[in-house]
């Protein structure tokens, strides 16, 4: 429809214009969106490092308090490092001195038990006791080595062959002695008949001999764990078990082995000839 300007020609110059309508623009909000967002990551961002920073900060100062700790602690450790010294050596020593209580072996009361069974006619040239220990001194005699335990050991003469069985079956008397070897027992020899020897008799034989204390509280505390007890086949002297007797030479002459009950001696000799 086509508009009519109905006023005069006069009057239509003066009439007022209609104002033209200004189209509007579609407005989008995109732009407003990403920005906040971008400015959002930022204040994220920049908070993150702030607080990252700050544990950073702190696990620092943790570290250096920590190390200011150690050092303190090692000063103090090497201090005191003399005195846990101290007690580590007084701790060995202790040990070592209950070691050697437990092995002591009652020296006293064994040799007061030998003097008072040893026969009058028996004479000792030499006595030697050890602990039998590895490295040690054999004593002279070759059985001695043989058994791991307190022994003592004897060299001397005794007037006759009986003597020394005589004595033999009263050291296996004593309390506490488990074996009596006899190393020899032989009579003088032409040899030597010129050597005085302290015995009296025809011939007097010289005897050498170990007696061993295998049950002993000292061979106990000298044994390694788990050891049994030896089975060394040492020659044992008094052999009660056999009932097996040999007569001495001259045993005629020197009557009975103190009291008809102790038997006589069945090992020979292994050094001699009796």
């Amino acid at each position: 429809m086509r508009a009519v300007n109905l006023l005069p020609p006069d009057l239509r110059d003066t009439a007022p214009k209609a104002a033209p309508r200004v189209r509007r623009e579609k407005v989008e909000g995109i732009g407003a969106y990403v920005v906040l967002g971008v400015l959002s990551l930022c204040v994220v961002a920049l908070a993150g490092y702030v607080l990252l920073n700050n544990s950073v900060k702190q696990r620092t100062a943790d570290l250096q308090t920590a190390q200011e700790r150690s050092t303190a602690a090692s000063q103090r450790a090497a201090a005191l490092k003399p005195y846990a010294d101290f007690e580590a050596m007084a701790t060995a020593r202790v040990a070592t001195v209950r070691g050697l209580a437990a092995a002591r072996f009652d020296w006293d009361q064994a040799l007061r038990d030998l003097a008072r069974a040893a026969p009058s006619d028996v004479k000792l040239a030499s006595f030697n006791g050890d602990m039998g220990l590895p490295g040690g001194e054999a004593g002279g005699d070759p059985l001695r080595g043989s058994i791991q335990a307190p022994a003592i050991t004897l060299t001397g003469c005794a007037s006759s062959q009986l003597g020394v069985a005589r004595m033999l079956a009263r050291i296996k008397a004593v309390d506490g002695v488990t074996r009596v070897a006899l190393s020899k027992s032989e009579k003088s020899s032409g040899a030597t008949a010129g050597s005085v020897s302290p015995c009296s008799g025809n011939a007097p034989p010289s005897f050498s001999l170990v007696i061993f204390f295998e049950r002993s509280a000292a061979a106990a505390a000298l044994a390694p764990a788990g050891a049994v007890e030896s089975t060394v086949p040492v020659p044992n002297v008094i052999n009660e078990a056999s009932g097996a007797a040999e007569t001495p030479a001259d045993g005629a002459a020197d009557g009975a082995v103190d009291g008809a009950a102790s038997p006589t001696p069945a090992a020979t000799p292994t050094g001699g000839t009796p």
